[in-house]
């Protein structure tokens, strides 16, 4: 979500529970789309590059591979240059090795330039960050000589394909994005008849050409490249509008869920250490749902996120008991861990297979495009996410709302849909209560109370003082703000789960407001640590959208009382009109009563879905437009 809170407080949303995107299907994209032109770049409707795939799969009947794939960039401007001079391969080694055939930088006059071998480097590939170390995840990065406008940089990789995390399927999936702007590209896939690929096409521009040569069949898919168009900020991902390749042996998504289920076979013991530590957990409890509640809590608070994986990921989690013993682990381990304990009180879970990016349409195959599981508890009906340390039961990261996903249970697979955003279930209010002195000096208290994932933000911002100090910190949010001053948070505790949620600051701002008090004057909205109302709930505003976008459901209040010294005028009476449409309403109020102007500003956003199509920005911009304009309303002396 863009702007809620910041700097920005997030979840580990690399839950990465096995790198379900597969390795060679993730490496098709060629490259980051490139950068938007400046407005004044007479070249700024076309790209500084054109790309050229080639991938051929020689697929065995073992579902072993082949894949060869070969690159073309040519440079067309020079910020290309710097873009693509060095080119970064990931592949796993245990699953997916990868080699470098050939590269080389192709001069416009037709020689060849080769990459040296001194300038291909291998290194590991897990930085550590996030908490995600991959023990056997590398990356080759090519180094192209004498690269200059007019130029095309070529490099054939070869991955031998061994990948057995799904026993018995193979699937492979590509998305063309618009954003990176194709001259041509072709996949060519040679494999037995008898495995029955499936193979599904989306989009304009695209052909599968089929031929066969005894037991072989040939899929031939060309892709005719249309318009290029650089990236909207907040749009949805280019899998759920660009077009796209996918091609697999699933049958459908019970057969992936039974190919997924299988891993976890074995799993449903609950050892001894598990039952004595649910009782542990939950004594004093009779309440189903309470024991869910704390279990859920202990879960969250004691177990905390390392991603550590052999392989590109294996999909099967570590044994609840190891979990509990290590006391870390990542999204597959949290959910071994919290359903053994579950089922120790008797409480049924099943694990959900989710994708948190901002991909929120279901693929037309049975492909595995998740990248995290969580759980669903039928008897509730509700789902949580273990991995959420800083969100309530129940609550679940922004990104998964509103969500295509895969319940998976001995039954095999069953697709599903978490349930979208509520207003009532979001809220963040801002109540700041200040004085201005004589001398024109600010000085006040901001309370932040919050629920959902605005409460799961502010748990967020509670570590972040801890870490950095309850001065220090109030100090850079002023300073984020555009108030520099000073100030002190009160102490809080990030591990409180309970709703609502609550901070709260003491502030001075540094700079006095100018005396006397005549004309108009800024007015202090102290140090709330969410975004002030109608910022990021609905993203950013484009104007001539081409792509749906991401938006987010909730309530946004702000709570003003600023008090005058006796010396002081007071401000003079304001007051705006309300909006209200079927997307979002803002109120406002003004009020003086003794020397106390009273403010109140509420924003709600009324969507009823995570994806807001193109259209709607035109209807919003303008009263969007009017609510930004009313955060920056000054008082009037």
């Amino acid at each position: 979500m863009t702007s809620i809170s910041a700097p920005r407080v997030g979840f580990p949303t690399s839950a990465l529970f096995a790198a379900m995107l597969l390795t060679v299907a993730a490496a098709a994209q060629p490259a980051p789309a490139p950068p938007e032109p400046a407005a004044n770049d007479p070249y700024r409707k076309s790209p500084a590059y054109l790309a050229s795939v080639d991938t051929r799969i020689a697929l065995r009947g073992d579902l072993t591979a082949t894949v060869d794939r070969t690159v073309r960039y040519k440079v067309l401007r020079e910020s290309a240059i710097r873009m693509l001079g060095q080119q970064s391969l990931s592949y796993s080694e245990s699953v997916n090795p990868l080699e470098v055939v050939e590269a080389y930088t192709e001069k416009s006059d037709g020689r060849k330039i080769v990459v040296e071998p001194s300038h291909i480097l291998t290194r590991d590939a897990a930085t550590g960050l996030n908490a995600v170390y991959q023990r056997d995840s590398k990356v080759k990065t090519l180094i192209f000589p004498d690269l200059e406008v007019g130029d095309t940089l070529v490099f054939v990789a070869r991955v031998s394909w061994n990948d057995k995390r799904f026993p018995g399927h193979f699937n492979y999936q590509v998305v063309l994005a618009r954003s990176v702007p194709y001259d041509s590209y072709r996949l060519t896939i040679d494999a037995p008849k008898s495995l029955a690929l499936a193979v599904h096409l989306k989009g304009d521009g695209l052909t599968d050409e089929i031929s066969e040569t005894g037991d072989d069949r040939r899929h031939t898919l060309s892709y005719r490249p249309q318009a290029w168009r650089p990236e909207e900020p907040s749009a949805v991902s280019t899998w759920d509008r660009d077009p796209q390749f996918a091609i697999t042996t699933f049958k459908d998504f019970a057969d992936l869920g039974a190919s997924y289920w299988s891993s976890m076979k074995d799993r449903e013991d609950i050892a001894p250490e598990i039952t004595a530590l649910a009782d542990e957990i939950t004594k004093g409890i009779d309440d189903k749902r309470a024991q869910a509640v704390a279990i859920d809590g202990w879960v969250k608070k004691n177990i905390r996120y390392v991603l550590v994986f052999l392989g590109s990921g294996g999909i099967t989690p570590n044994p609840a008991a190891s979990v509990l013993k290590n006391k870390f682990g990542d999204c597959k381990d949290h959910v071994a861990l919290m359903g053994a304990l579950l089922r120790a009180k008797g409480i049924a879970s099943e694990q959900v297979l989710i994708n948190l990016g901002n991909i929120y349409r279901s693929p037309a195959l049975a492909v595995p495009l998740f990248n995290h599981v969580m759980l669903y508890l039928p008897e509730f009906g509700v789902y949580t996410d273990p991995t959420a340390s800083y969100a309530a039961f129940a609550v679940l990261p922004e990104s998964s709302y509103d969500k295509p996903v895969l319940h998976i249970s001995s039954a095999g697979g069953r697709p599903a849909r978490t349930p979208p955003m509520r207003p009532e279930d979001h809220v963040t209010v801002a109540t700041t209560t200040a004085s201005v002195a004589a001398d024109g000096v600010v000085k006040g208290t901001t309370r932040q109370t919050a629920t959902g994932i605005f409460a799961s933000s502010a748990r967020g911002r509670a570590t972040q003082i801890q870490t950095q100090g309850r001065e220090k910190f109030a100090e850079m949010m002023l300073r984020n703000l555009g108030r520099p001053g000073t100030g002190v948070f009160e102490p809080a505790t990030p591990s409180d789960l309970s709703e609502p949620y609550s901070l709260q600051g003491d502030f001075s701002l540094t700079e006095k407001l100018r005396m006397p008090l005549s004309g108009a004057r800024d007015i202090p909205f102290g140090m709330p640590i969410h975004a002030r109302p109608g910022v990021g709930l609905l993203g950013q505003r484009v104007p001539g959208r081409e792509t749906d976008f991401t938006c987010y459901a909730g309530k946004q209040v702000e709570e003003i009382e600023l008090t005058f010294a006796d010396e002081l005028p007071l401000p003079k009476a304001m007051r705006e009109a309300p909006i209200d449409n079927r997307y979002f309403s803002y109120q406002t109020s003004y009020t003086i009563e003794g020397r106390t102007l009273t403010i109140r500003r509420e924003f709600t956003s009324k969507v009823a879905a995570q994806v807001c199509p193109k259209e709607m920005e035109a209807e919003i911009a303008e009263p969007m437009q009017r609510a930004a304009r009313s955060l920056r309303l000054q008082m009037s002396f």
